[in-house]
């Protein structure tokens, strides 16, 4: 345990916390870990045991978002109702967050836009967490016969492909100036239509 009395998991989480600060204040190229380990108290090594360098750290700050994103869609993904109506809910909300980072966290949303890759594992698991929540809200659609029956993971990438304008974060940056839950609605229920029961 450090001089501070921190474990190394509040160590960890403190750091982060406190890049986030930076980043707001003074800008996500002005974070130094020398400067963060000040402020935390402990040493510039003691940081690197938890951070290798300053990218792993802003990636870090990534990977809390996404888990907090994460966590809002696994709670309405869970919600009782039709799953349908909860899979509207989940796409708008998905939405909401990403331009509410673009809109109102530019900072952090900088540093992610810099930093994410489909390689990096805290990307990956995102879109493997996200993925399986979209999986199990079609496979309940099928179940209650709100959606056809057909193959649940060609059904999440036409779901995931036809709504990527409103969730890839580039995209949302692109639109920030416009208002374009309206359209993502019109676009579900055209979506889902398609991928309804044919009752003809």
């Amino acid at each position: 345990m450090p001089r501070t009395g921190l474990t190394a998991a509040e160590i960890r989480e403190r750091a982060i916390d406190a890049t986030m600060v930076t980043m707001r204040e003074h800008g996500f190229d002005r974070v130094r870990l020398t400067d963060i380990a000040k402020q935390l108290g402990v040493t510039h090594a003691a940081l690197y045991l938890h951070f290798a360098d300053k990218s792993a750290l802003l990636d870090a700050v990534s990977d809390r978002w996404l888990v907090e994103i994460d966590a809002k869609l696994q709670a309405i993904s869970e919600k009782p109702g039709e799953p349908t109506d909860r899979l509207r809910a989940w796409m708008i909300a998905l939405h909401r967050a990403k331009r509410a980072k673009v809109l109102h966290d530019p900072e952090l949303y900088k540093s992610f836009d810099l930093q994410a890759r489909a390689d990096k594992p805290y990307v990956q698991r995102h879109f493997t967490v996200v993925r399986a929540q979209l999986r199990k809200l079609v496979e309940e659609g099928i179940a209650r016969r709100r959606l056809r029956r057909a193959d649940p993971d060609v059904m999440v990438d036409v779901l995931w492909q036809s709504t990527m304008a409103f969730h890839h974060p580039k995209l949302v940056a692109q639109h920030i100036d416009e208002k374009r839950e309206p359209l993502l609605k019109t676009v579900l229920a055209c979506v889902l239509k398609g991928l309804g029961l044919d009752t003809a």
